[in-house]
């Protein structure tokens, strides 16, 4: 009977476990060029992919007016009156909130990393995966050491190439956060390939030769559909598992919370 009853629960640990909503990010650094056509086409992929997924939008300040995830973490109903955009992928605002997400005292970085990913997954367990779209310092404190891969997409300007240094330099010291770098292009055609393949090369040279870290990196195109699609194929398998958890009653709260994007 004890037999029966440690398979039972190691089974329903395991359905649990595949339910868990898992968290991917991408992180900012300016470049809207390269980083919205990048986040719009991944959820569209995902989207496709039978994948629901909620974006939370670190870049967006909650308010009366504009509720989002630190009105979720208040458990408020004021929330009621939004509901799904003409989008299949919502967006919350997430400024205040992702700053806001509690942790136990005295807690080591990567446990109170895990506590906030916890957290966010009871919070849309209504989703299969939840984009952070936050700056990359704030991805560095909010999910410090653990094994979240963020997206660091980058564009052909020079000042993109150096904040998107910058912006590694935070991961990988602040964070340690090891990133993919992502270069995205206008078009695929051979020279702006070239392009971009120089901007991940040289990005890859920095963080070997200043930050001492070895980091992936690969060109994609937004218009080219395969490309897009392997992408987040790829983050799907680098995705963070958030810990402990197990589905919370069906509230809709987390869904209520949605604005389109």
């Amino acid at each position: 009977m004890l037999d029966t009853d440690s398979h039972q629960a190691a089974g329903l640990a395991a359905l649990a476990a595949e339910h868990t909503p898992r968290i991917v990010a991408l992180a900012s650094h300016g470049d809207r060029r390269s980083e919205l056509p990048l986040l719009w086409q991944l959820c569209a992929a995902w989207t496709a992919l039978d994948y629901p997924v909620v974006v939370l939008d670190a870049h967006v300040r909650e308010s009366e007016a504009q509720p989002g995830l630190q009105q979720l973490l208040m458990d408020s109903d004021e929330l009621s009156h939004l509901g799904q955009g003409p989008e299949d992928w919502p967006i919350v605002p997430a400024a205040l909130g992702l700053t806001a997400l509690g942790t136990p005292q005295a807690s080591p970085p990567p446990a109170a990393s895990a506590e906030r990913a916890r957290q966010l997954a009871e919070l849309f367990h209504d989703y299969e995966l939840i984009l952070l779209y936050a700056p990359a310092h704030e991805l560095a404190r909010s999910l410090h050491g653990s094994s979240l891969s963020p997206l660091l997409p980058v564009s052909a300007s020079d000042a993109a190439l150096l904040t998107a240094y910058h912006a590694l330099k935070q991961l990988l010291n602040m964070g340690k956060l090891r990133p993919t770098i992502v270069a995205v292009m206008d078009d695929s055609n051979l020279a702006t390939r070239v392009s971009g393949h120089s901007i991940s090369r040289n990005l890859q040279d920095c963080a070997r030769d200043f930050l001492a870290c070895e980091v992936p990196a690969l060109t994609v195109c937004p218009d080219q559909a395969g490309e897009i699609q392997r992408l987040a194929l790829r983050t799907l398998e680098h995705a963070l598992q958030p810990p402990r958890w197990a589905p919370p009653p069906a509230t809709g709260r987390a869904t209520r919370a949605a604005r389109s994007l």
